[in-house]
């Protein structure tokens, strides 16, 4: 199934190896962000770029959320922030 002519081929114990960098702390992140943007392989470039745009996607959710959550308590801490005196001249 290896063909030379397919760059984007990656075998099945290719994967597994992929598979088991990726899941090694730290270099595993480090090697996913080198795959994600070198190499010839467009297939493997894109696979990581899409977990990485699920990855950004999810962490905003999160903030969003979070935001929302402390919506309440946000407002409250504004509005009892004691404003500035200021004094009209005329």
């Amino acid at each position: 199934m290896n063909d030379n002519r397919d760059s984007n081929y990656i075998s099945v114990g290719g994967w597994m190896w992929i598979m088991f960098v990726t899941a090694i702390p730290i270099v595993g992140l480090v090697m996913m962000i080198v795959w994600a943007f070198t190499g010839d392989n467009e297939s493997r470039k894109n696979y990581f770029r899409a977990i990485f745009v699920w990855l950004f996607l999810l962490i905003a959710l999160l903030v969003v959320l979070s935001l929302l959550g402390n919506l309440p308590a946000i407002q409250k801490a504004i509005q009892s922030h004691p404003h500035p005196q200021t004094t009209h001249s005329l």
